[in-house]
């Protein structure tokens, strides 16, 4: 070791960033404590080693470039993200050929995470009902308006459906668990294509893509049908209940505003209606 070199270990031995030094032949000749601290390893596991018979798998990342680099741990709390900045400094000291400098982001990293996190929560809050978890009515509104744009384009067939759940007893606000319950039930009997969104606190709306009148009416016939085998907690009284339909079909010069409007007219003047046993 030269006088060189060895002010160079000894300047880097107290860093509070990790360095690891390669040597010519891109062994690892050296590397400093506060790096053994982020690896869990030391300096005797680690000298001599090559990439090719580097036997810690999680940390091979250690010969690879600049840049984020992940070592992976046993567990969620061993999972390291370091940066790594790379130089080659001008020394002829064979065991000095590149040194890299790894800063410890992984709490940068988790942050960032947590933030993608509750970025996605609160985007998914804004197009979903907080207690159903269905579209909400801005979701329901573009995405009408998208079909209807696609009908007026393609001539598909398309329709909607408003489905009212009442309290044939009460006229009181009906409980959020009976809401829920009766969103699942309506949500199962879909198609994957349709759209379900709760637009009043007892009333939703669905969208029928490639559905003409009739199509639409068999499927809420069945809806209909099923609804008295609806089970409902023992405290709720289900015998109250009582789904009632509006169904509409999209026709030439009809806006989405239109549409709903339709459909909305036809509920109020339907007379048919499902009873819960």
């Amino acid at each position: 070791m030269t006088q060189a070199s060895g002010m160079t270990y000894k300047s880097l031995q107290t860093v509070p960033c990790g360095v690891l030094i390669f040597d010519q032949q891109g062994a690892i000749s050296w590397l400093n404590p506060a790096l053994e601290g982020m690896l869990g390893l030391n300096t005797e596991q680690l000298v001599g080693q090559t990439l090719e018979q580097f036997p810690f798998t999680t940390h091979r990342g250690l010969f690879k470039g600049t840049g984020l680099m992940h070592l992976f741990g046993s567990g969620v709390e061993q999972e390291r993200w370091l940066h790594c900045t790379v130089v080659t400094p001008e020394s002829t000291d064979p065991q000095i050929h590149t040194v890299k400098y790894f800063q410890d982001v992984t709490e940068l990293v988790r942050l960032q995470e947590e933030n993608q996190r509750l970025k996605k929560q609160v985007e998914e809050l804004a197009i979903t009902d907080e207690l159903t978890g269905l579209a909400n009515r801005q979701s329901l509104t573009r995405a009408l308006n998208a079909q209807v744009a696609r009908s007026r384009r393609y001539q598909n067939p398309l329709s909607l459906a408003v489905i009212q759940l009442n309290d044939n007893q009460s006229e009181a606000p009906l409980q959020d668990e009976v809401i829920l319950e009766v969103s699942r039930y309506l949500r199962d009997r879909l198609r994957w294509v349709d759209l379900i969104a709760r637009w009043q606190h007892n009333q939703f709306i669905i969208i029928l893509p490639e559905t003409n009148l009739q199509d639409g009416q068999d499927l809420l016939d069945k809806i209909m049908a099923s609804f008295p085998e609806l089970l409902l907690p023992a405290q709720h009284d289900a015998s109250r209940l009582q789904l009632q339909c509006g169904l509409a079909e999209w026709h030439k010069g009809q806006d989405a505003r239109l549409l709903m409007k339709q459909a909305f007219s036809n509920l109020a003047e339907s007379d048919i209606v499902s009873n819960h046993a």
